[in-house]
């Protein structure tokens, strides 16, 4: 649930920066932004059905991603990294616990 609403969260800003921007460089840049987005909903859906060890190093990989993002943005100035953290720390947190580990695990066997 928590990758559904990283990747809306990740949308809303993608939008944000469309609109700040503007134009043709805007729609790039929110492109770019997009990306964590649309692997972040592809990973809840899979997940669900197609859970493997891969995709449990993949989530690794995504969640790292938002933290580095997000400590940009602490470095940018922006006090909402700060609260952006909260995510990916919640989702590493859950996916590294021993359960969630067994179950990629098994699953994908």
């Amino acid at each position: 649930m928590l990758l559904f609403v990283a990747a809306g969260l990740t949308t809303m800003a993608a939008l944000d920066v469309w609109i700040e921007v503007g134009g043709g460089r805007g729609l790039g840049l929110a492109l770019a932004v997009m990306l964590p987005a649309a692997a972040s909903l592809a990973a809840g859906l899979a997940a669900g059905r197609w859970p493997t060890r891969g995709l449990w190093f993949g989530l690794l990989v995504l969640e790292v991603l938002y933290l580095f993002w997000q400590l940009g943005r602490i470095g940018d100035g922006d006090a909402m990294g700060v609260v952006g953290l909260a995510f990916p720390v919640a989702i590493l947190i859950l996916v590294c616990r021993s359960s969630a580990r067994a179950y990629f695990r098994t699953a994908g066997a």
